[in-house]
């Protein structure tokens, strides 16, 4: 019966009071919060206060189930069971080593920190003066201390919920891991080769192809996930910073190839290819002239 009381009082931890407050004076306001799927709920008030409560601000007579370290523990092996599960059955094509990078993304602590202060878990945490004092310059310690909040909280929720939890844990982080997943295809997709074949394909004597950028970098959170915009644009053959493409990747290089592959199917690129062509003609037909008159330059004819 204590149980079933316990389970009736849901804690909702997703966001503070006093920020929904704000939040509510700014309705119109977007959030990087907004963006991230609904927090899940732990079920237990106890395991709740436990699983934002560091070790160092027990007194020393305090159990350790008191604080978030066996909960971390649980929480750290199933997301490393549930990591390598997805990736093993996303990525057929991946040999182990890519595998492994592709988990350890997911797994690293600067994800699980990211994902902690955006779900403004450090500011439910109880924590030493000496972790909190680094909080505004994200040191090392920090970091950790975030990403063990965040896998004491999905350790929470599968104690909280022994029923549910593992369930609640796979749709929530398979979410909440997706931008991530997403960007592991797109940079095996991506055509490496493209601003070479590009190159090829229209350049010739008098033009230029240029990579510019095409909007600002828009910051993340979330390690390897900035995205930066670049646009690809021809000069030359009667074009003048004539646009092909645009593209955006996790960094300027992977965008500009993005770019360079859109290029590649633009509508226009036939016809430009065709003047390339003539143009080629006509500067080999001009070389072979001039080498014809340095010929006869240097060897004259008998009269």
């Amino acid at each position: 019966m204590a149980r079933k009381r316990e389970r009736e009082h849901d804690v909702d931890i997703s966001m503070p009071q006093h920020k929904k407050r704000a939040q509510g004076s700014k309705s119109n306001a977007k959030s990087s919060e907004e963006q991230l799927p609904q927090l899940p709920r732990i079920l237990d008030q106890s395991i709740a206060k436990s699983a934002f409560t560091h070790v160092g601000m027990l007194n020393t007579q305090a159990p350790s189930s008191e604080s978030y370290e066996r909960l971390e523990f649980l929480g750290d092996s199933y997301l490393g069971f549930l990591s390598a599960q997805i990736v093993h059955s996303r990525y057929p094509n991946f040999d182990p080593g890519r595998l492994s990078q592709a988990r350890q993304l997911l797994v690293c602590n600067s994800t699980f920190a990211g994902y902690s202060t955006r779900y403004k878990f450090n500011e439910q945490a109880l924590l030493p003066v000496e972790i909190r004092a680094q909080e505004d310059h994200r040191g090392k310690l920090w970091t950790k201390t975030m990403g063990d909040l965040f896998e004491a909280y999905v350790g929470a929720i599968i104690t909280s919920d022994p029923d549910h939890g593992y369930a609640i844990i796979d749709n929530w982080m398979t979410e909440l891991w997706e931008p991530l997943l997403s960007s592991q295809v797109e940079a095996d997709e991506i055509n490496r080769n493209a601003k070479q074949e590009l190159s090829v394909k229209i350049m010739t004597k008098g033009t230029k192809i240029t990579y510019y950028d095409d909007a600002p970098m828009q910051k993340s959170s979330l390690k390897g996930r900035d995205i930066f915009f670049v646009k690809v644009c021809y000069t030359g053959l009667g074009y003048q910073d004539f646009w092909l493409g645009a593209g955006k990747g996790s960094s300027k290089s992977e965008a500009g190839y993005v770019a360079a592959s859109k290029a590649l199917q633009h509508p226009e690129l036939p016809a430009i290819m065709e003047k390339k062509k003539e143009q080629d003609l006509i500067n080999a037909a001009k070389k072979k002239e001039l080498e014809e008159e340095h010929r006869e330059k240097g060897h004259p004819k008998e009269a």
